[in-house]
């Protein structure tokens, strides 16, 4: 493990870089059309396999986002925004502007978090933070079709077809499973759309728009 340039570690317990895609109550309307589940056990490794190829497909992608966190303290979700960048192979960013400025970057084996008001800066291994890898493939992973990497790490369940789908993971880490129990992500073709975590300190959802 690598730290430098910090106050002290301060990464997190819980995946707040799968957080910061949350809902800007525009453009997706997940309602228009429910998710079809599969009938048959046979069918879903085919629509799965359609889908990360449809995810490969997209070697550099922009997006927003919105996140709603509930916090059992609050009567109101914490809400942030920022904007999202992805470049096949390993390299998804993650930006945030309000209300504070941070930056979480994975690139290959390394991880960049920075909280300028803070005063953290701090990059570390992946391979030396097995508690962290599992989040962040979670999402990296999936962007980059890459099911063996996302089945290495957790549980896959889907339903759907290529047109509207939903993947659940479950950690297969015990003790990552005693703080993130399931993580579902849903999208459309080759878009990923929303993340929502459960865990011990509450359910975050996110949701991406594609930047123009």
């Amino acid at each position: 493990m690598t730290g430098k340039e910090g106050r002290g570690r301060e990464l997190p317990r819980t995946p707040s870089f799968f957080w910061r895609l949350g809902t800007d109550g525009r453009g997706l309307c997940l309602a228009r059309r429910g998710l079809l589940v599969l009938p048959l056990a046979a069918q879903a490794p085919d629509a799965l396999a359609a889908v990360m190829a449809a995810l490969r497909g997209n070697r550099e992608v922009r997006a927003s986002f919105v996140e709603e966190k509930e916090v059992a303290e609050l009567e109101r979700p914490l809400i942030s925004r920022g904007t999202l960048a992805w470049r096949a192979p390993d390299r998804l960013e993650k930006r945030t502007i309000e209300p504070a400025p941070e930056l979480f970057l994975v690139e290959g084996d390394r991880l960049t978090l920075e909280r300028p008001q803070r005063g953290i800066s701090e990059t570390i291994a992946l391979d030396a933070a097995p508690e962290i890898r599992p989040l962040v493939e979670a999402l990296r992973a999936t962007l980059a079709g890459d099911i063996a990497t996302l089945r290495q790490h957790h549980e896959v369940s889907f339903s759907g077809d290529t047109a509207r789908w939903r993947i659940i993971l479950v950690p297969r880490s015990l003790r990552l499973r005693g703080a993130v129990q399931r993580i579902t992500l849903e999208g459309a073709g080759g878009f990923l759309e929303v993340v929502e975590t459960q865990g011990n300190e509450g359910r975050t959802r996110l949701v991406a728009t594609p930047a123009p």
